[in-house]
């Protein structure tokens, strides 16, 4: 139930972000295998770009890369011509969306070459990579996409404010920050828990990016974490919001 809960924040955030026009030019959907990753996919891309089709994989305007069979790798060639494919205009849609699976199989000269037209996005192109952990592409890679966490553990509490502070760490734009904490409605009663839960993923986002505006932030919210008394969790909320 759980994970369930948490595919649908996720899709509930890419359908807002389309409908907003905030989407980004590029995802990566991280997580275990078998927890959803590509479900959710094709629920969204189904809505937002092949409406009208019944099977979105039928769609002329998606194209997924798969790894080599025998290989059980993603060459230059195969990020080269998805370059090219990027490049020509739809067909059926007037957006297209490219799916790369397993996208750790890219060697290091795929790698660069995906990192050359990530860097130049043609208009109206999403890119969505689909991956284990966040170590398996290149920190260039990833600090150019927008990472959406999945989890199939029932043991993580609150799953869904997880993925919620997941997405707020991964924009730099304070009005987005600010978005996706109003869009999440957490009734004031529950804002406490929410940012116990924070702390844990604000302190791996400081073991993994020697962030030192983090490093402060999550010092300001342990500070008021204890000391709870006569604390305005709503107010605690949107400084530590606005100061990642």
């Amino acid at each position: 139930m759980q994970e369930t809960r948490a595919h649908q924040s996720i899709l509930n955030y890419l359908n807002i972000c389309a409908k907003n026009e905030t989407l980004a030019h590029a995802y990566a959907l991280i997580g275990a295998n078998n927890v959803g990753r590509m479900q959710t996919l094709e629920q969204f891309l189904s809505a937002f770009i092949a409406p009208s089709i019944s099977d979105m994989r039928a769609c002329p305007d998606i194209n997924i890369i798969h790894p080599h069979p025998e290989k059980n790798a993603i060459s230059i060639d195969a990020i080269r011509q998805a370059r090219s494919w990027l490049s020509l205009s739809p067909i059926a849609s007037d957006k297209k969306a490219l799916i790369i699976t397993q996208a750790d199989t890219m060697n290091t000269q795929a790698q660069n070459a995906f990192l050359k037209f990530l860097e130049e996005p043609a208009k109206n192109t999403y890119i969505f990579l689909i991956i284990n952990h966040k170590d398996q592409i290149l920190p260039t890679i990833y600090s150019r996409v927008q990472a959406l966490y999945f989890s199939g553990s029932v043991q993580q509490n609150n799953i869904e404010d997880n993925i919620a502070l997941q997405n707020i760490l991964n924009t730099n734009d304070i009005s987005e920050r600010m978005r996706i904490w109003t869009q999440e409605k957490i009734h004031k009663d529950g804002i406490h828990d929410w940012l116990k839960h924070a702390v844990p993923a604000l302190r791996a986002r400081v073991i993994n990016t020697k962030s030192k505006q983090v490093a402060s932030s999550t010092r300001y919210l342990l500070e008021k974490l204890a000391h709870p008394k006569s604390q305005n969790w709503q107010l605690v909320a949107e400084n530590l919001i606005i100061s990642i």
